[in-house]
């Protein structure tokens, strides 16, 4: 399992290793095989992974449980890091496998003890550790991590030195530790650059020599996902599958390769920091509190691993498009708004551990940044789930009939009289209600999704009816300053209403709906 390139063609060096993945159960089947094939053999064996990856947490958490269960050994561990001589490495591998349950321990206990009457005892550790031979260490397993980190005061030839000495004069099985990509790496003075340059050249010289076999650590990203996954993280609610882009983490597991544990660990901190401050006393059914709760997730890890900028940042919005395609929607729109000021919650989180957004400009209801965000996340999970109500129901409608055109009209006919259903109809959805078949599909599938358009054919008159009659609605109790009961028009603004409307209409070739809303927005400017 050697690092190797393959030439992609003749202007580029393609590294494919770095789109190979390894998984944790291959690896410790590999381990499990090599140390079958090389039974009462000492040897040497190579783990080599980029940083973060969870090398050393593959070893303390599944190797060393492996090898314990398997051998009946306990391994020795040490890291290279912060030592500044090889005696500090052997002193430390030495009182570790002093105190250790060993098969040979009557062996090392005369030896040592015949060693303290001929030499005295005050014998260090380094000088002991010289005089151990096959029989007291043989079978033993050391493990040293951290290779990349070796002080540039310890010679790499001391170190490989140290290795073959462990593996053939004591009779040792050791694991060496370490990211080959930051090994020696060039990024100091020019003399010490020169000296890392020679210790690459040592290294690349003996390794084949000091390992007998080196494997590739590469864990797929949902393989560390699962690790870190936090407990209370669910998506088992009917709309997931609706869910796309940056609130989908299966989307963002597929599309964006982060494997980093550390990196990982920090996206749970910012998770349960947002969980716990906008955490809410009660929760108006279990299917919204699953939601409400999964969404900081995605939403944390696409900060976190700079997925997708620009929703995090404020700009003019734009507008949503054509309301009567079924593959327009106000997410990005109203997801924009929430991130935005969102944003400045995560900054916090990552610069100071807590969460705290200033109060630069108090709000007309003295309502605090973190409010504010709370009841937008409340008000944009109630929408997502009454859209996916309803879709559900026409979804029904469409199971029925033949023709997109008759389920729509059925639908609009079952819940005329239902007027929350109306920006249901018109487009005004949060999410995009394609289906798995339309979106992955080479071919052009049946279009399902809701048609107003095909609705207004055949019942034009009563559709603009009932939709100027929702917006007065909406416009008493967005402007009626005495009605607190406007949350369920909180996206309603001149990008997500009136120009999709307006756009909407133009092609259609119908004049604009006149009623007071439509008529302030028209004014807005």
């Amino acid at each position: 399992m050697r690092l190797v390139k393959w030439r992609a063609s003749n202007m580029y060096d393609f590294d494919y290793m770095e789109y190979f993945t390894t998984g944790r159960e291959s690896c410790k089947k590999k381990i499990e095989e090599i140390f079958e094939e090389n039974k009462n053999k000492p040897i040497a064996i190579a783990i080599n992974g980029k940083w973060g990856v969870g090398k050393s947490y593959f070893w303390k958490n599944e190797i060393v449980p492996f090898l314990k269960k398997k051998l009946n050994i306990t391994p020795i561990y040490t890291s290279v890091f912060g030592k500044k001589d090889e005696k500090e490495i052997i002193e430390d591998l030495v009182s570790q496998f002093l105190t250790i349950e060993n098969k040979n321990a009557d062996a090392i206990r005369g030896f040592i003890e015949g060693t303290f009457k001929l030499l005295g005892k005050n014998i260090d550790l380094n000088s002991l550790f010289k005089f151990f031979k096959k029989e007291h260490m043989r079978d033993t397993i050391v493990c040293i991590d951290d290779f990349e980190r070796l002080s540039d005061k310890i010679s790499v030839q001391d170190i490989l030195g140290l290795i073959c000495e462990l593996k053939e004069n004591k009779g040792c099985l050791v694991f060496v530790i370490y990211n080959e990509n930051e090994l020696f790496k060039n990024d100091k003075s020019n003399q010490q650059n020169t000296e890392m340059a020679e210790n690459k050249i040592i290294f690349e010289k003996y390794k084949e020599k000091v390992f007998d076999f080196q494997i590739h650590f590469a864990p797929p990203t949902r393989e560390q996902f699962s690790i870190f996954m936090p407990k209370n993280l669910e998506k088992n609610f009917d709309t997931y599958k609706y869910f796309t882009d940056i609130i989908s983490i299966d989307e963002l597991l597929e599309d964006h390769h982060f494997t980093n544990l550390r990196e990982l660990d920090r996206v749970n901190y910012t998770y349960k920091t947002l969980l716990k401050e906008f955490h809410l006393e009660k929760y108006p059914s279990e299917e919204f509190k699953k939601i409400y709760n999964y969404i900081f997730y995605p939403i944390a890890y696409a900060y976190h691993f700079g997925v997708k900028k620009e929703y995090f940042e404020r700009s003019y919005g734009i507008g949503i498009g054509d309301l009567t395609s079924p593959h327009i929607s106000m997410y990005h729109e109203l997801l924009k708004s929430l991130l935005s000021e969102l944003k400045y919650a995560f900054e916090f989180i990552q610069k100071t551990g807590f969460l705290y957004i200033p109060q630069l400009f108090q709000n007309l209801n003295t309502s605090t940044p973190i409010q504010i965000c709370k009841i937008y996340l409340q008000n944009f999970v109630k929408k997502i789930i009454d859209d996916t109500k309803f879709h559900k129901e026409y979804i029904k409608e469409w199971d029925k009939e033949n023709t997109l055109k008759e389920a729509s009209i059925n639908f609009f006919l079952k819940h005329k009289n239902d007027i929350e259903s109306i920006p249901y109809m018109f487009g005004y959805r949060i999410l995009k209600y394609t289906f798995d078949e339309e979106k992955n599909s080479i071919n052009a599938k049946k279009i399902k999704s809701f048609s107003i358009e095909l609705v207004m054919e055949e019942y034009r008159q009563e559709v603009l009816k009932l939709f100027n009659k929702w917006c007065d609605m909406a416009y008493n109790n967005i402007f009626n300053k005495t009605c607190e009961d406007n949350q369920e028009y909180f996206w309603i603004n001149k990008f997500t209403f009136y120009f999709p409307l307006e756009n909407m209409f133009k092609k259609l070739n119908i004049p604009m709906p006149q009623n007071k809303l439509v008529d302030f927005y028209d004014k807005k400017i």
